[in-house]
């Protein structure tokens, strides 16, 4: 007799339990939060955010990271974007000449006309020989897994209030737009 009260008090706490919101547990409800200007996530697929691009129109610098020399060129991350690629035939003048889309990504290395990066958690090897046909030659999927959800682009580039992204999903950009106060960044 006394098993079965145990066991309708554990059926009791394990239904009760489900109406409990663990997530948002410390902030106030939505409807007493106040509204700033701040960043919303934009989501892709992931087939979508591991996509890689090169285009021929160069980009503005925005969150610049490590720049690496190879031949002529100078290859710059754009920190959760891609990569810029700069001319450097002439030093005294280097232009920005391109960029290759790699959402998520944040090093880069090179070797033997290999342009090594890391696309989110993908470790992604390129083939620049052609600029204007970068070919991938291998992707190795879930090699940096603090990288999965956790990317470069997984917080807004500029300081202040953004909608905290969902953990099930790959940010692609950032917009501005009104949100409630939930995440702050420095």
């Amino acid at each position: 007799m006394r098993l079965k009260n145990y066991w309708l008090v554990a059926l009791l706490f394990i239904s009760l339990s489900s109406c409990w919101d663990f997530n948002n547990r410390n902030l106030p409800p939505p409807e007493s939060r106040t509204k700033v200007l701040g960043h919303k996530p934009v989501y892709g697929t992931e087939v979508f955010a591991k996509g890689i691009l090169y285009s021929p129109i160069p980009l503005p610098v925005i969150n610049g990271g490590n720049i690496y020399a190879f031949n002529n060129f100078l290859f710059q991350v754009e920190n959760g974007y891609g990569i810029h690629v700069i001319d450097n035939t002439n030093p005294s003048n280097a232009n920005r000449i391109g960029f290759i889309t790699i959402k998520g990504c944040s090093q880069l290395s090179i070797k033997n006309d290999k342009l090594y990066a890391n696309s989110y958690d993908d470790l992604v090897v390129l083939d620049f020989s052609n600029l204007n046909s970068i070919q991938i030659v291998s992707r190795l999927n879930g090699v940096f897994t603090e990288y999965r959800y956790g990317s470069p682009i997984a917080e807004p580039p500029v300081s202040g209030y953004y909608e905290c992204p969902r953990s099930d999903s790959f940010v692609v950009k950032w917009v501005s737009d009104s949100v409630y106060q939930s995440c702050y960044k420095q």
